[in-house]
C-alpha cells in the first residue's frame, strides 16, 4: 500500500472516529455540547477532504464518456487531481491506465507501479503497466508482467488482449495461438482479440478468412481504436478495392481517438491513405500488404515501391460473419510433439465490445 493509499484510509478511519466520538459526546450530560460540536466540524472537514478526490474522478468519468480529443484532454487533468486528492485504488487504476493512454505516460507508470507494490490490484495494474513496456518497445518486460499477473491467476480479457498483442509484435505465433485458446477457452473473447485473429489470417495468407473475422467486429459494433479499420483496409487493398481501404481508413478520425498506443498517429494515417490514392504508390502499397502485412499491423511506415502497373487481384468475395473455431494454419517448428493449440469450436460469440 503506498503512502497516498495509507493516507486516504487514515482520513476515512478518523472520520468514522470523529463521528462516534461526537455521537458519544453529545449524549453525555456532563460535557459541554459545543465538545462534541467540534468533533463533527471536523468529521465534515474529512468528509470534504476526502470527497474532492472522488468529485475530480467524477468529472473525468463524465468526460471520457464522449470520446473526442477535447474531451480526453480536459478529462486527463482531472484524473491527476483525482489521484492527488485521494481515490479509491480502483480510480488509481484507471487513471493510470488512462493515462498511459492519453496522458503522461511517466505519471500513469508512476501511479500503476506504485499499485504493483501489496495493493490489492496489484496484479490488474501489472497488466497495465505493460502497455507502458510495449510503447516503449520493451516488449519482453510487457510480457513478463502480464506472465506474472496470470501465475498470480489474474486471467481476464485485458492479460490476454496485451498478451496477445506482444506475442504477435514479437513474431512468437505459436506463443499467441496458445493463449488465443486459452482465452476462448475461459469465453473472454472480445472484438480486440477477434481483431488479432484477423491479423494472424493476413499474415499466413488467408485474407478472406481475416475479412470473416474482420465483418464479425464490424457487425456488432463501431471499433473505437484504430486497428481493425487499418486491417479493413489492408483486406480491401489485396483484393484491389483501393477506395474501399481508402474509406475505412478516413472513418478512423471520425471514430477513434489518437492515443499514446494507438498503432498510428492521424497523421501518419493520413500519409497511408495519400500513399493509397496516389497512383504512383497506390499499387506498390497492395505489394507491401500482400509481401508485408506485418507492416502495417507493427504499425511500421510502409515505403513502397514506385510506378507499378495494376496487378491481377483476386474477386472481392462476400464475406460471412466468422463463427470462431480452429485456426486454418499450423505453425511448425522442428518438434513436432507440440501440443494442439487451435481454437476449439465452441467458442462463444464475440458480442463486447473492447474498452483498454
Amino acid at each position: 500500500m503506498d503512502k497516498k493509499e495509507k493516507l486516504r484510509k487514515f482520513r476515512q478511519t478518523a472520520l468514522i472516529a470523529c463521528l462516534f466520538i461526537g455521537m458519544l459526546l453529545l449524549m453525555q450530560k456532563n460535557i459541554p455540547s459545543t465538545v462534541s460540536i467540534v468533533f463533527f466540524s471536523v468529521a465534515l472537514v474529512l468528509v470534504i477532504w476526502n470527497s474532492i478526490g472522488t468529485f475530480y474522478y467524477s468529472k473525468a468519468a463524465k468526460l471520457l464518456q464522449k470520446r473526442s480529443k477535447e474531451n480526453y484532454e480536459k478529462a486527463i487533468p482531472y484524473l491527476e487531481k483525482a489521484v492527488k486528492w485521494g481515490v479509491n485504488e480502483n480510480g488509481q487504476l484507471s487513471a493510470g491506465t488512462l493515462m498511459i493512454q492519453y496522458g503522461d505516460m511517466e505519471k500513469g507508470k508512476e501511479i500503476l507501479e506504485a499499485l504493483t507494490k501489496g495493493s490489492k490490484m496489484k496484479e490488474e495494474a501489472k497488466i497495465s503497466l505493460s502497455m507502458y513496456y510495449w510503447v516503449k518497445k520493451d516488449l519482453d518486460k510487457a510480457i513478463e508482467l502480464c506472465l506474472e499477473a496470470r501465475e498470480k491467476g489474474k486471467k481476464d480479457k485485458n492479460l490476454y488482449v496485451n498478451l496477445c498483442t506482444y506475442y504477435m509484435e514479437k513474431g512468437d505465433l505459436k506463443e499467441y495461438r496458445k493463449y488465443t485458446k486459452e482465452c476462448n477457452d475461459l469465453s473472454l473473447a472480445t472484438p480486440a482479440t477477434l481483431d488479432l485473429e484477423a491479423s494472424f489470417y493476413m499474415m499466413a495468407g488467408d485474407w478472406k478468412k481475416a475479412g470473416e473475422h474482420l465483418k464479425s467486429i464490424f457487425d456488432k459494433t463501431v471499433p473505437g481504436y484504430k486497428d481493425p479499420y487499418i486491417h479493413q483496409a489492408m483486406v480491401l487493398l489485396h483484393y484491389g478495392d483501393w477506395e474501399g481501404a481508402v474509406k475505412n481508413l478516413r472513418a478512423i478520425s471520425t471514430n477513434t481517438v489518437d492515443s499514446n498506443i494507438s498503432v498510428y498517429t492521424q497523421k501518419e494515417i493520413e500519409e497511408i491513405i495519400d500513399l493509397i490514392i496516389d497512383e504512383n504508390t497506390r499499387w506498390g502499397m497492395l505489394e507491401i500488404v500482400d509481401k508485408a502485412p506485418e507492416t502495417f499491423i507493427k504499425g511500421q511506415m510502409p515505403q513502397p515501391r514506385k510506378g507499378l502497373e495494376k496487378p491481377e487481384t483476386p474477386a472481392l468475395p462476400s464475406f460471412v460473419e466468422e463463427s470462431v473455431g480452429p485456426m486454418a494454419t499450423e505453425i511448425q517448428d522442428e518438434d513436432s510433439q507440440d501440443i494442439d493449440t487451435s481454437l476449439n469450436d465452441d467458442d462463444e460469440e464475440w458480442l463486447k465490445r473492447h474498452q483498454d
